[in-house]
């Protein structure tokens, strides 16, 4: 998996960007694609893949070179799917259980994006507001953007429902944060 930083010279930022707001409506598949960045771009991550193929080339070295029989080459292959899919089966299931979470009230969350304020979450009558200074850096995954603030906590967007404000919503973001903070996948 390859990460790279906004180059400086990439995007042209304008001095001044108006104000952004969008709906956002989360959907389990979103947040699974979320959490498989956050648990993959970890070493952690990449060791676990690194010992499941291991484990499954191995048994099929050992049973093509007849040191091993049919069964437990079976068995390492099982191993081997164990270590592949467990993250992603763990966190498919605590992305739905997340959403689940969520069903009873409203899925809907207007944000707006402000260089003055930052960002500003209306959900019903709830309305909370992050100023820049507590946002840390975002991650661009294939299909949203986590927004990382300072007490462990990411807003995830989708992509999607940045619509048509998608590129001065990136640019607001890249702007704010700064560009050695903002990691593309």
């Amino acid at each position: 998996m390859k990460t790279s930083h906004v180059s400086e010279s990439a995007i042209p930022i304008p001095e001044s960007i108006p104000d952004v707001t969008f709906d956002v409506k989360m959907e389990e598949n979103y947040l699974f694609d979320f959490f498989l960045y956050h648990a993959y771009s970890k070493l952690s991550g990449f060791l676990v893949n690194l010992l499941g193929l291991a484990v499954g080339f191995t048994g099929l070295f050992q049973y093509a070179n007849h040191q091993i029989g049919a069964l437990a080459c079976v068995a390492y292959v099982a191993a081997s799917a164990v270590f592949l899919g467990y993250t992603p089966l763990m966190l498919k299931r605590r992305a739905k259980k997340a959403m689940a979470g969520k069903q009873g009230g409203d899925c809907l969350t207007q944000v707006t994006l402000s260089e003055k304020y930052g960002m500003i979450k209306k959900q019903g009558n709830n309305e909370r507001t992050y100023p820049w200074a507590e946002m840390e850096r975002a991650v661009v995954t294939p299909k949203t953007i986590g927004i990382y603030i300072k007490n462990d906590e990411a807003i995830v967007i989708p992509k999607p429902d940045f619509g048509d404000q998608f590129v001065p919503a990136f640019m607001m973001i890249t702007k704010q944060l700064g560009m050695k903070n903002v990691r593309m996948r």
